[in-house]
């Protein structure tokens, strides 16, 4: 089984990581469908609808770190498979609700937690088991993922809200959410050890990215390097933007007098592009470095913020898609990136639990971002005092990836 006709196992773990992914994401990122549906059917405001999704990134800040440390103990195939049942749960109970903390608890809480344990920290973590050389274009691909299912699942969701309802849509979500169980179980392995091979296929691999001469770092010892801590604001700003995007983009498009349909769209294609995107920068990363592969998605994502910000009427569709280009780009630079820069940081045993703490960051940067859009809009009936406060953390994050990585090399 440790060989398919001569392809590396580890090869096997990047498909099922990435049809995993594909759903999750799919699930995570089409709740800006969710939440003009929600808008539109309850009257919420935008602030307390967007608090839904903080919610689940709180959970997210909060589980990450042992989740990673679960992984450690337990292996993927348990972690993941229990991750798969959990948020399962939390769509089904999704579809019941009648007000706004029964969704908080049902998505917000449990389907949140489902999608922690199958998140990006927990499968970089997994994949950086597997690769070494060959780190980022692994995990690149395997992340590709997250925007074949945004370019799938949002347009589905939205067309199947349109034809039924959104809680017909959020019962569709959980039975997708299970195909990959047996995958999960099947063919998952806790690293190439386990069936007796190396990372990447090669016992002599290694990579010249990767920035700690030691590979036996225990997470005790990481949480006293400043270097983890810089790397932790970098995270923190990392994901919130994005995330902010993520729950209003549909809403700011509408706004602007776009169809919501054809949001919908635009949002698929930049899921296209993001798919594309986490596979050319990763390629990238193991060729010119990661920080400056982040500092080119950094500057991507500004544009998007900018161009999006400057969208007033429907006849500037050409602008929603450099929008929706520049987005899918910088959203294929952020956390494939940061895990990888976590993993070549501090590589070790510890290496689920290090990419857990990630993840925190991660989750508690995209819980503030969404609820403070939300909350700026209903004060000022705009998003541009949002956009530009995401703008500073985009810049922030890419400044503390250079202070990190340099200072890392420094302590060795």
């Amino acid at each position: 089984m440790s060989k398919i006709k001569n392809l590396f196992y580890g090869w096997i773990i990047i498909a099922v990581c990435c049809l995993s992914l594909a759903i999750v994401f799919g699930i995570r990122l089409s709740f800006s469908v969710f939440f003009v549906a929600l808008i539109k059917e309850f009257g919420w405001a935008r602030a307390s609808t967007s608090l839904i999704f903080s919610v689940s990134m709180i959970v997210f800040a909060i589980f990450s770190t042992p989740t990673g440390m679960a992984l450690d103990k337990w292996g993927a195939r348990r972690t993941f498979g229990v991750g798969t049942i959990i948020l399962a749960a939390g769509l089904i109970l999704s579809s019941w609700i009648t007000s706004e903390w029964q969704i908080m608890i049902a998505y917000g809480v449990i389907a949140g937690l489902g999608i922690t344990i199958l998140g990006l920290g927990p499968q970089g973590a997994l994949i950086s088991k597997w690769f070494r050389k060959y780190r980022g274009i692994a995990i690149g691909i395997a992340f590709a993922g997250t925007g074949v299912g945004t370019l799938v699942l949002t347009p589905a969701v939205e067309f199947t809200i349109t034809t039924t309802s959104w809680r017909v849509a959020y019962v569709a979500l959980a039975i997708l959410s299970l195909i990959t169980l047996p995958f999960i179980l099947i063919f998952l392995r806790r690293s190439p050890e386990q069936l007796g091979l190396h990372p990447d296929g090669d016992p002599h691999a290694i990579s010249k990215h990767i920035t700690s001469l030691r590979g036996d770092w225990t997470m005790s010892e990481t949480i006293r390097t400043p270097a983890f801590w810089i790397l932790i604001v970098a995270g923190l700003g990392s994901i919130g933007p994005l995330r902010m995007l993520t729950v209003h983009q549909i809403a700011a498009v509408v706004d602007a007098g776009f169809d919501g349909h054809y949001a919908a769209q635009m949002v698929g294609f930049a899921g296209a592009v993001t798919a594309v995107a986490y596979i050319l920068f990763g390629a990238l990363s193991d060729r010119i470095g990661r920080p400056l592969t982040y500092t080119i998605g950094s500057i991507c994502l500004l544009i998007a913020i900018g161009v999006i910000n400057n969208l007033h009427h429907p006849d500037q569709s050409l602008w929603l898609i450099i929008y929706a280009i520049m987005m899918g780009l910088g959203e294929g630079s952020r956390s494939s990136l940061m895990t990888a820069i976590a993993s070549d940081m501090f590589p070790g045993e510890a290496m689920g639990a290090v990419n857990g703490a990630m993840g925190s960051a991660f989750g508690a940067g995209a819980a503030v971002f969404p609820w403070l859009a939300g909350w700026l809009f209903d004060q000022s009936q705009s998003y541009s005092l949002a956009f530009a406060a995401a703008a500073v953390a985009v810049i922030i994050s890419t400044i503390s990836v250079w202070i990190a990585t340099m200072w890392a090399k420094r302590s060795i």
